[in-house]
């Protein structure tokens, strides 16, 4: 169940965008959307201009550029400490490669995830410094690296950190920190990648910023779309550069790669569904290094060998994604509650640690709440984690820091270890720290606005293709069908997908709803739904038409808002905490009743929330009760994985009351003492 928010449209101002700029009124009301109204700032959205800002107002990045520079004067060796995931590996590759055009002495370096984990690490740092490293510049890591920054202090080496990760109260000890998110920052955008940061250090190096933009931004993009950084700003014009580069790559590692990833089209999709996962499977199930070697070998034999690897270790990451999720869906049916809790973490030992992540966002997608999954072994377990807008789950953990070895991340996505017998204490502690909230943030679908289906033409998606690169901050639009008639269910693509045929008015449509089988299509044909959906174009014979990508459905006029936070309640209750006075009316036997007689007529085991609860006229709360004490009565068989309820009827014989069941009495006892 996800929220949906609609985005209140601007009509004089809309009017005026269309007027005085000449602007089609479809793209003047997403512009008013997006807040982009005045000319400058419409004409920067749209420009193709590739100039980045002064890197030099971003703080230390002064003594960033003289300490490089002296570095190559002098003939220093230098060590570029990187990341395993796509934005480190490409930081990685833009500094070594930037640095070796230079004729420096420079090497690079990237921990192992499994044996070493995320940042820089004392181990590491000892072997640099005997193989005479003199300067080693951290790319996407080390801005929390307080211990291992002075270690290397202390050996003689000058250390310069690029990171966009959140500080800690305090600053490494480093020649340069080089950090948006400093307290101290005064430049204007903060929301570089890793692969952004290094961009701006070797465009603040270089006379020749056009040869930077068209040498780089490739590395840079993938970096910035793969990290999930806000794609507005500089790193909208950095992106928009990369993809012309990636278009006319002269990387053979990543012209074999686009290639063996079946990529007709290369825009922010392609980077983040299918080069992206690509390049971070290295990391998570190989070596980095040959996701590294792909971006820097001139030699098209072994980009090819390269380009081999990463797609067959893309392949086992998805194989074990699968299984991964076999066995939480397997862990949540044995014990349902695990979803009760506000923040779900999860432990096993037969998970790959590398892949934890990619779950993670799943579960948090699948329930709206926020997720931590910990690949668990004998040494520091690793774990990682992804929230829900509005809920900061850095701050979560931090504020939980005293269970943890180490930790880091974004308000968005976390990761970090801690010891194996540490675990239940940090996932009490961190569930405490959430319950502080009255409501947590609801997991919200923004929908751009309503669209009348009689009104939607070819000519919109043309439109479309103007707003991007989308991705963080920036979405592929999406738009709302409301008050839509269900009239036929239809199974394609062997049944693994569905093609709904929906009307209203003169309007007949027919939308694709990916990865859903019949059985677990919570609607009836009949029912008046709303839809949300992306608008794109298909080809077919040469002739082009609109397709409808459904990507959320509810009940026309439900309230789901009220539904998620009754969800809560709920929730709340089941942990022995009462919150709201409004749930204190008992239900009713006809309540009851109408519940029992509806299931026990229904051919159907699987129910949506939203679905069963207007078609029963009950609330969220009210409902779960009532199955509640069904189930305890034994009058059925009652699960719920997040917004789906599934049932089965029991035989029952002779008259039971509900008075006999202890949830009922409870219940019961609850109300009198909340009243």
């Amino acid at each position: 169940m996800k929220k949906w928010s609609e985005s209140k449209l601007d009509k004089d101002l809309i009017r005026k965008l269309n007027t005085q700029y000449g602007l089609p009124v479809f793209t003047a009301m997403l512009l008013t959307i997006r807040d982009i109204t005045e000319k400058e700032d419409i004409e920067i959205f749209f420009s193709h201009n590739i100039d980045l800002d002064d890197p030099l107002l971003i703080k230390d990045m002064d003594k960033a550029v003289n300490r490089i520079r002296q570095a190559l004067d002098n003939n220093e060796k230098i060590c570029i400490y990187g990341d395993y995931d796509c934005d480190g590996v490409t930081s990685t590759a833009i500094m070594y490669s930037y640095l070796d055009s230079c004729f420096a002495d420079v090497m690079y370096y990237i921990p192992d995830r499994n044996d070493e984990g995320y940042g820089m690490n004392k181990t590491a740092v000892k072997k640099l410094s005997s193989e005479g490293v003199n300067l080693l510049i951290t790319v996407d890591n080390g801005i929390t690296a307080i211990n291992e920054i002075e270690y290397a202090v202390s050996l003689g080496m000058d250390v310069i950190v690029t990171d966009h990760h959140k500080p800690l109260d305090i600053l490494p000890t480093a020649c340069a920190v080089v950090n948006p998110h400093r307290s101290d920052e005064t430049y204007d955008f903060i929301h570089y990648s890793g692969a952004g940061l290094a961009l701006k250090l070797i465009y603040a190096l270089d006379d020749n910023n056009y040869s930077i933009i068209e040498n780089y931004a490739d590395l840079a993009a993938l970096g910035t779309v793969a990290d999930i950084v806000p794609l507005y700003g500089e790193n909208r014009k950095i992106v928009k550069s990369g993809i012309i580069a990636l278009k006319n790559t002269e990387r053979p590692g990543l012209s074999d790669l686009i290639e063996k990833s079946s990529i007709s089209e290369i825009n922010s999709g392609a980077i983040g569904f299918k080069i992206g996962p690509r390049i971070n499977a290295a990391g998570r199930l190989g070596s980095p290094y040959d996701a590294l070697t792909l971006f820097l070998t001139e030699d098209e034999k072994v980009a090819d060998e390269k380009s081999e690897i990463l797609c067959e270790l893309n392949k086992s990451r998805q194989k074990i994604e699968g299984d991964i999720i076999k066995d939480i869906d397997e862990m949540i049916s044995a014990d349902p509650s695990i979803t009760e809790n506000r923040i779900i973490v999860l432990a096993s030992e037969k998970w790959n640690a590398g892949v934890v992540g990619i779950v993670s966002s799943r579960i948090t997608e699948r329930f709206g709440k926020p997720s931590i999954m910990i690949s668990v072994n004998d040494e520091d377990c690793k774990a990682s984690g992804r929230s829900v807008s509005g809920f900061s789950l850095v701050d979560a953990i931090f504020a939980c820091s005293e269970y943890l070895v180490k930790f880091g991340g974004h308000p968005m996505a976390v990761g970090f270890s801690i010891k194996k017998e540490k675990i239940d204490s940090f996932t009490k502690a961190v569930n405490n720290y959430a319950n502080q909230m009255d409501y947590m943030p609801l997991y919200t679908m923004e929908l751009d606005c309503k669209l009348n289906p009689e009104s939607v033409v070819l000519d919109m998606v043309q439109q479309l293709k103007n707003f991007e690169p989308f991705g963080c901050s920036n979405p592929k639009p999406l738009f709302g069908f409301f008050g839509m008639k269900l009239d036929r269910i239809t199974p394609v693509g062997g049944a693994k997908h569905l093609k709904l045929s929906v009307s209203r008015g003169k309007a007949r449509l027919n939308l694709m709803c990916f990865s859903t089988i019949p059985s677990e299509f919570p609607y009836d044909e009949g029912e008046i739904l709303d839809f949300a959906i992306n608008i794109d174009k298909n080809e077919y014979m040469g002739k082009e038409s609109l397709s409808f990508y459904v990507k959320d459905i509810k009940i026309n006029g439900f309230d789901v808002e009220e539904a998620m936070l009754e969800l809560q309640d709920y929730e709340l209750y089941k942990k022995g905490i009462f919150v709201n006075e409004k749930h204190n009316k008992f239900p009713t036997r006809e309540e009851f009743a109408s519940v029992y007689r509806y299931l026990k007529s229904s051919d159907k085991e699987r129910y949506s929330i939203d679905a069963l609860c207007h078609r029963l006229s009950l609330g969220v709360f009210k409902l779960l009760i009532i199955l509640d004490i069904m189930n305890d009565l034994k009058f059925l068989d009652y699960s719920r994985c997040s917004d789906i309820i599934f049932v089965r009827m029991c035989k029952v014989t002779g008259k039971t009351e509900l008075s006999t069941s202890k949830v009922y009495r409870k219940l019961e006892e609850e109300i009198r003492n909340a009243r």
